[in-house]
């Protein structure tokens, strides 16, 4: 069976338009899509190394702090007490009299040091004394800060304010009270 000319060329048109379908759909088409999902894997990853790299500046941050604060607790005086720290500068900004009460209290916290709070309430206190004893306790070398201050005017004495602070500072937990509360948390 013989093919005229024409046939013949619209045989070849046909294989021709046949074989550019295939190599389309099944060589060109799947090149383009893996394309496209490596563009997006790259950019995926270019993301998590950025935030990769944003936490590796974050973390370096905080170990410099923490280093920081270690040497600030290495440099402050062997057994400080913020009891005892509290009552001395209390004397110095000359409102010891003025203090109703004065309560330590411990804060647990993970790691090697723990919080520790002492909440003080001052009396009839003036505003030139409040200010000059905030001054004094504000210690960043010491590493003490207030946390939480309530003041109120005095309702007996015009003038005179009322005072409820809560000042926290930060102490390394000894080795022994550390010890025993890794103990507890391992038993069952």
């Amino acid at each position: 069976m013989a093919l005229s000319s024409r046939d013949r060329t619209a045989l070849t048109i046909g294989g021709l338009v046949l074989l550019i379908f295939v190599l389309v759909q099944f060589v060109l088409f799947p090149l383009l899509d893996k394309r496209k999902r490596l563009e997006k894997t790259v950019a995926l990853r270019q993301q998590h190394l950025a935030e990769m790299q944003t936490m590796q500046q974050r973390y370096s941050r905080l170990h410099a702090q923490s280093s920081g604060l270690a040497q600030q607790l290495s440099s402050r005086a062997k057994g400080f007490s913020l009891f005892s720290f509290l009552e001395q500068m209390a004397s110095k900004a000359g409102v010891k009299e003025h203090i109703a009460y004065m309560k330590p209290s411990t804060m647990t916290g993970e790691g090697p040091l723990q919080q520790v709070m002492v909440e003080i309430k001052l009396q009839t206190l003036g505003l030139a004394q409040l200010v000059r004893f905030l001054d004094l306790i504000e210690s960043p070398e010491n590493v003490v800060e207030i946390k939480r201050i309530a003041i109120q005017e005095n309702s007996k004495s015009k003038g005179t304010l009322d005072v409820i602070l809560q000042v926290i500072s930060i102490l390394p937990e000894k080795n022994d009270r550390l010890a025993s509360a890794r103990a507890e948390r391992k038993r069952p």
